[in-house]
């Protein structure tokens, strides 16, 4: 292998290097066009001699100007093997040119350039000018600006009035190509500026500057009528007639205004009204009747005409008001039980005439209320129906109601804006169903094993609380969630709203959730992540019995070089041998000993000592049974390595060390 290298060496410096020198490149930079705002790439592909390839200085230029990668992030070299490439991110036209790629090897130089293309919209045109005006038409001509890479397809000619200068109108007369001449044919009785923006496929360009020179056209009656009439029917008593203004640009002279002209379905004679004020898109008319169906119309005119278009008829109506129908025998609907959060009514259908309805007939309302609260209280819910849908009953469910609550409901016929005479109101009581989540889920402390829950109850209980289910699951590195596991026992006093979960790993995430319960079932979670405190858990000594009396007993306990630490407080426990409920001593942190008092004669009783730290982690040793003594005469028992003295002094000796060493302590 090494040698098949050599020759491979010796080749190129005997026959290769004369010719080609010692780098050249292999591939020549091509010619690269993208749309402004794209990402441009040049690749130099440079063969250098194998011993000089460590040699190699290839270096960028933009229109002879060294590319500096440091201190323009716009550009971006890579390099993979002998391929070197260079980026240009978000090309702008200020980026075309000429690139050059330059490798050079000790003395030896290889070049090869490419011009880069950076298409963008068109520069706005210049000098636009009005050559003439002739009655409703203007002949506009400009000069094309730079292209900016990409050609020209045509140009939008645009105008404004000598009213309303910023608002500009795009003109139907285009100019296609790279024709610098447009006609372009306007509304009478205006005053006009135009301007030119020119196009290509990128994007169009911004707008040139506004001619000097307006053209000035004269007045003729309108071309149309306005669009979008139609009447409102939300007054009573009135006919009220609607329509969509026309812009001043279609004025076409002074004086412009709206004539209305209406009549009740089947009589021949019009009325008419008058409205002078352009702006204005309605006119009301007082009537005697209740949705009565009328024709209308509206002409435009000005003071040299009303318009040549002919003005289309429309159907409309005047005022609704109340119906005068309510729905007859509103009650629950026997074939479907009443459900914790559903309900379902019946009713008998109501006439939909429209003399009966006094309008368009929408379908029903229904209303509900808490018993407890009374109507001022009650919730609507729209029963959306047309006439040919109404069947001889009406049947509807109503969902979202709250549960284990007495109600109230009744039913209303409406039409497009008024509601008509409820019917009767029925009472109705809904299940117990599952309670919603608790409120205001937090931890109040948490510490490395364990973590402190409190919350509110729910806003629905939906029933009788009867307590609350906790559970928690690990938070895995990956966020992915561990198996859930559940407290026990869960919590059946539904005025307990907290809890203590313990046994957790330090420096740990979990998920917690609280689930508050009725006799339906589990209702809504809702839940906490919190991750437990770093460090290490507290180290629990070992209770030792010092001395045993009829009614009391004294305890010490082992590693006293740990209790003047502040943050770690040690407690006795007790309870009596068979009870579940620990009793407790005042903690210490300075000494080593303590006494239990008030026990009762000839007794069996469980002692442990519990260690707490700064964080609130708790640890417990192991329980030491203890039995009191009888109160007979003066002895009392000891326990030491299970050995029993039956001599009161040697007690006194050791309570007299034990107070000893406690002196030793606190000083």
């Amino acid at each position: 292998m090494r040698s098949s290298y050599t020759e491979l060496a010796l080749l190129w410096h005997w026959f290769l290097v004369p010719a080609l020198g010692l780098v050249y490149i292999e591939d020549q930079l091509k010619n690269v066009i993208v749309n402004e705002g794209e990402r441009a790439k040049f690749i130099c592909k440079t063969a250098t001699h194998p011993l000089d390839g460590l040699k190699l200085k290839l270096e960028w230029r933009h229109d002879g100007n060294i590319v500096n990668f440091t201190k323009n992030d716009k550009y971006v070299y890579k390099r993979d093997k002998n391929r070197h490439s260079l980026i240009i991110k978000d090309a702008r036209v200020s980026d075309a040119g000429v690139y050059t790629c330059k490798a050079t090897v000790d003395i030896d130089i290889d070049m090869s350039s490419a011009h880069l293309t950076v298409r963008s919209a068109p520069d706005p045109p210049n000098e636009v000018q009005v050559i003439s005006c002739h009655g409703k038409s203007a002949e506009i001509v400009w000069q094309a600006g730079p292209n900016n890479g990409d050609d020209i397809s045509g140009f939008i000619i645009q105008y404004n009035t000598s009213e309303s200068k910023d608002t500009w109108h795009d003109s139907d007369d285009r100019s296609l190509g790279e024709d610098q001449t447009a006609y372009v044919n306007l509304n009478p009785w205006g005053t006009y500026s135009f301007r030119v923006l020119a196009m290509n496929s990128v994007g169009i360009s911004k707008p040139s500057k506004a001619t000097k020179r307006s053209c000035t056209t004269p007045p003729e009656r309108p071309y149309r009528n306005p669009d979008n009439v139609h009447t409102t029917t939300d007054k009573k008593g009135m006919l009220v007639i609607e329509w969509t203004v026309i812009a001043r640009l279609y004025h076409n002279g002074p004086g412009f205004r709206y004539h209305v002209y209406y009549r009740q379905q089947g009589k021949t004679y019009w009325s008419d009204g008058l409205i002078t004020d352009p702006t204005v898109n309605y006119y009301e008319v007082e009537v005697n009747d209740v949705y009565q169906t009328y024709q209308i119309s509206v002409k435009s005119e000005n003071d040299l005409g009303e318009s040549h278009q002919t003005a289309f008829i429309y159907k409309g109506h005047s005022g609704e008001d109340e119906p005068t129908v309510s729905p007859k025998d509103f009650r629950l609907d026997p074939t479907h039980p009443v459900g914790a959060h559903t309900v379902h009514f019946i009713w008998e259908a109501v006439d939909t005439a429209e003399q009966k309805i006094q309008g368009h007939f929408r379908g029903y309302k229904l209303r509900y209320w808490k018993s407890s609260e009374g109507r001022h209280k009650m919730k609507e819910v729209d029963v959306m129906m047309s006439a040919r849908d109404h069947g001889p009953d009406v049947r509807v469910a109503l969902a979202d109601i709250p549960a284990y609550t007495a109600l109230r409901a009744q039913v209303a016929v409406m039409n497009t804006h008024y509601t008509g005479p409820p019917s009767q109101t029925i009472d109705f009581f809904t299940p117990e169903g599952v309670p919603g989540p608790v409120r205001s889920l937090h931890a109040e402390a948490f510490g490395m094993s364990y973590v402190l829950l409190k919350w509110l109850p729910p806003d629905e209980p939906n029933g009788i609380l009867l307590g609350y289910d906790i559970g928690y699951q690990p938070i895995m590195t990956n966020n992915t969630l561990g198996p859930v596991k559940s407290l026990k026992p869960q919590i059946t006093n539904p005025s307990t709203l907290g809890a203590r979960i313990t046994g957790l790993d330090p420096d740990h995430e979990y998920r917690f959730y609280v689930w508050p319960r009725t006799d339906s079932g589990r209702g809504d979670s809702m839940y906490l992540d919190i991750k437990t405190a770093d460090g290490k858990l507290p180290v629990v000594p070992k209770p030792l019995l010092s001395a045993v009396h009829p009614a009391s007993a004294n305890f010490s306990w082992a590693t006293a070089h740990s209790l003047h630490k502040k943050d770690l407080h040690l407690t006795l426990q007790y309870r009596r041998y068979g009870d579940n409920t620990w009793k407790s001593t005042d903690s210490e942190w300075r000494k080593p000993w303590t006494m239990i008092n008030n026990l009762a004669p000839g007794s069996k009783y469980e002692v442990r000592v519990v260690a707490r730290n700064r964080l609130g982690d708790t640890a417990s040793s192991e329980s030491l049974l203890v039995k009191t003594q009888w109160p007979e005469g003066q002895n009392f028992y000891r326990a030491s390595d299970g050995a029993s003295c039956q001599h009161s002094t040697s007690s006194a000796v050791l309570l007299f060390f034990v107070l000893l060493i406690t002196q030793v302590f606190q000083r």
